[in-house]
């Protein structure tokens, strides 16, 4: 196993997905910067508070939330922008990610601005849904890329909703494959979505996984609960966007998010 772990793809792996220390970055580029800003002064412009979420060491106990985030949204002509919003303790704006999905929850088009990693950009599926184009910023630097795909492509803003329009076919027993993305590394990764309880105690719990056993070793499952009769999400557990800063260097964190719904019906 040790000789796994140092193999170079897998430490290539471990580090894309966040699972090594990193320095504190550099500024945020001041076009994205401004946009938290703007948020940050007037939330409502990214449109209706959907939820509320309070972002927990793996087991939140009586322990103070890490981080919170508010899911907003906003309506298009052919389906919806949703923007998560995350602040620190002190109530700044860290990190904004905006989904744009069609009313079928397929992911258009995402950008993200960070504070945390200096990072912004987007990335932006084709219309036919077969490749994405990547745009990534950091410290007047740009990069690019072009991926082909074919599984459907989700991200943080619209997976809880993904899961939803998929809720039948994941109850019957069923696999949905997705892509997800993962925009500082200019690429996606395959997960597979199913689901794993529906309790008596009224909740019902879908586990998002690494496709790849090597990615695994750096990202363990995701899980997402909804409420099985009113379908709000209730808690998710795994990998989040913000990070936690130990001896100077942030390094990822892997959380417990408990939602407080703002609006009857999930959007």
């Amino acid at each position: 196993m040790r000789q796994i772990l140092r193999s170079p793809l897998v430490l290539a792996l471990l580090t894309a997905l966040g699972a090594s220390a990193t320095n504190l970055p550099p500024p945020l580029d001041g076009g994205a910067a401004q946009r938290l800003d703007a948020l940050h002064r007037a939330p409502d412009s990214a449109g209706t508070r959907v939820y509320r979420g309070l972002v927990f060491a793996p087991t939140p106990g009586d322990a103070e939330a890490l981080y919170h985030y508010e899911r907003r949204v906003l309506a298009t002509s052919d389906g919806l922008t949703a923007t998560h919003i995350t602040h620190n303790t002190q109530g700044a704006v860290l990190i904004v990610e905006a989904a744009t999905v069609s009313p079928a929850y397929v992911l258009r088009r995402l950008d993200i601005a960070n504070r945390q990693t200096g990072n912004s950009g987007s990335a932006v599926a084709s219309t036919d849904g077969r490749h994405v184009d990547f745009t990534l910023l950091q410290a007047g630097k740009e990069r690019t890329r072009r991926e082909t795909i074919g599984d459907p492509l989700v991200s943080g803003p619209s997976l809880h909703g993904f899961v939803l329009q998929h809720w039948d076919v994941l109850a019957s027993g069923a696999t949905v494959p997705v892509r997800m993305v993962v925009l500082d590394e200019l690429r996606t990764y395959g997960f597979d979505i199913r689901q794993v309880r529906e309790g008596d105690d009224g909740r019902t719990t879908f586990s998002i996984t690494p496709r790849n056993w090597l990615v695994r070793l750096a990202v363990a499952p995701l899980r997402v609960t909804f409420d099985k009769i009113t379908r709000h999400v209730l808690r998710y557990e795994g990998r989040v966007p913000p990070m936690i800063e130990v001896n100077g260097r942030l390094r990822t964190l892997d959380a417990q998010v408990l939602y407080t719904a703002h609006v009857s019906r999930y959007r």
